[in-house]
């Protein structure tokens, strides 16, 4: 069995959704995982209409939702808020028949991990005169925290609340890969998978980006220490629709292979209906896959971050 990744597939877009349809049609991956690092869409219908597809392509569909999934609009508002439409998101994923936690599929422990960003994640120098990231992002009117007490967007409780919610699922699956180790004496292949980053060194430097401040709503610390206390061999991420693939904190390869919008699919060198989910668990070899070259992932392995440089690249000051 092979485990293949994807994000960001954003399938509100009709051609999103065509890709989502000729996937369908092939065979080749009827035995093996997919992993869906979020953002598919905020429309329970299309949500559905997606990972009915995806179903029916991959023997296993493991998900998470991003933050475009748990946007309410303005009708779904007078109904419910964000955390009412994420398990909304999860009974649709039930029924099915999609893993929303963790699972042995094929040998391999796959772990969803739901998560959400906060501000205080960002610990690195703002760019000067960089635009306020709830002015750029629909999160900050979409998605609301009301049916919890306590819950607010300016600080670290939904991103903890939303790490919370693992428990207790992700405790046992953790005990019985740990129960694992020590019978046979060596650890089952774990591939774990979350929307939001855990590290910020897996993003580029404010001065790389068009939005700066894209940091202050990309990362969780409590996901980082979730990460950290997992060691899996990969760990698949998303929502900033940058390619990815290089080992990163705690020895661990991080991977984001976002399918992202129409034009950003444009900008490719080749055709979207040739683009296809990445390989990160390759069961024939036993191994996790060849690395692949991504544009940023690659810069880094030779120019390395310099984050305290506050100097916008050429594309950011014009």
């Amino acid at each position: 069995m092979r485990v293949w990744a994807v994000s960001d597939l954003h399938t509100d877009y009709k051609d999103n959704m065509a890709w989502a349809e000729q996937l369908c049609s092939s065979r080749e991956c009827r035995q093996d995982a997919l992993i869906v690092a979020g953002d598919v869409s905020d429309n329970l219908d299309t949500l559905a209409r997606t990972l009915e597809l995806l179903t029916s392509a991959y023997g296993h569909v493991f998900f998470v939702p991003g933050n475009h999934d748990l946007w309410c609009r303005r009708e779904e508002r007078q109904r419910h808020d964000s955390l009412v439409k994420l398990q909304l998101v999860r009974d649709t994923c039930a029924r099915l028949g999609v893993h929303t936690s963790p699972a042995c599929v094929g040998g391999v422990w796959v772990f969803p991990l739901l998560s959400w960003y906060h501000a205080s994640w960002d610990r690195e120098p703002d760019l000067p005169g960089a635009i306020p990231i709830e002015k750029v992002m629909m999160d900050f009117h979409a998605c609301t925290w009301t049916s919890v007490p306590g819950l607010r967007a300016g600080d670290d409780s939904v991103a903890r609340h939303m790490d919370a919610l693992n428990d207790p699922a992700f405790g046992e699956a953790l005990a019985a890969v740990e129960r694992e180790e020590r019978e046979t004496g060596r650890r089952p292949p774990v591939v774990s998978f979350s929307h939001f980053l855990p590290f910020q060194e897996l993003l580029p430097e404010k001065r790389m980006l068009h939005y700066p401040n894209l940091a202050k709503a990309a990362g969780s610390d409590p996901l980082a220490a979730r990460v950290a206390r997992l060691r899996p061999a990969a760990h698949v991420f998303g929502h900033t629709h940058f390619s990815w693939d290089a080992v990163g904190p705690h020895g661990v390869r991080f991977v984001q292979w976002p399918l992202g919008y129409p034009a950003e699919q444009r900008r490719r060198s080749r055709p979207v209906s040739e683009w296809r989910p990445m390989l990160v668990w390759d069961g024939e070899r036993d191994a996790l896959s060849s690395p692949r070259a991504c544009y940023w992932s690659s810069h880094y392995a030779v120019a390395g971050r310099r984050p305290h440089v506050l100097t916008p690249a050429p594309w950011v000051s014009a």
